[in-house]
């Protein structure tokens, strides 16, 4: 997936202000998932891997263990580097964060409306199925394996409009 950083939200990080980003993320298993993602900012990139694991406790309830890790670009100072990873890091948990506040309300639903875009649910909702019968019920279209690529540009050009509105209106969105 692509990003960019939009004008008028200031979360006080690197993530603030021109930035580009690319995210490529990979689940292993119904509750691993490790997310290489790339910043672009003022000419920079920056690597960072964020890895979360979610398994179940209850029929309600999970527990997520989550960490990142950033690249030490070369050139760059020890103490430089760490308060570069702790902003790079900052930035990262306050989106991943935003992710589990959804979670914490999200409710499954037999047969969601759905656009376009979310076309991978129900391949992933397939997929998921094989953790949840017996093995021997688990069928080769549980296990076959997918990928989806998601397309932001419709989403960055609502966006656009809508920040060229708040930057004209000087509205600006501070977490």
């Amino acid at each position: 997936m692509k990003s960019t950083s939009r004008a008028d939200v200031h979360l006080g990080t690197r993530y603030s202000g021109e930035s580009e980003g690319h995210s490529d993320a990979a689940y292993h298993g119904p509750s691993y998932m490790v997310d290489h993602l790339w910043q672009t900012t003022r000419g920079r990139t920056m690597e960072i891997v964020l890895i979360n694991c979610h398994y179940p406790v209850t029929p309600t309830s999970f527990v997520l263990q989550w960490g990142v890790i950033v690249k030490k670009p070369e050139g760059m100072t020890d103490e430089v580097a760490d308060k570069v990873a702790e902003s790079y890091t900052k930035g990262v948990e306050s989106g991943f964060m935003q992710d589990v506040e959804i979670w914490r309300n999200k409710t499954r639903i037999d047969n969601p409306l759905l656009c376009e875009e979310d076309v991978a649910v129900y391949q992933l909702r397939r997929w998921y199925g094989q953790f949840y019968v017996d093995a021997d019920n688990v069928t080769p279209e549980m296990t076959q394996r997918f990928e989806f690529e998601i397309d932001t540009e419709r989403a960055t050009a609502f966006w656009r409009e809508e920040v060229d509105e708040n930057l004209r209106t000087g509205k600006v969105v501070m977490p």
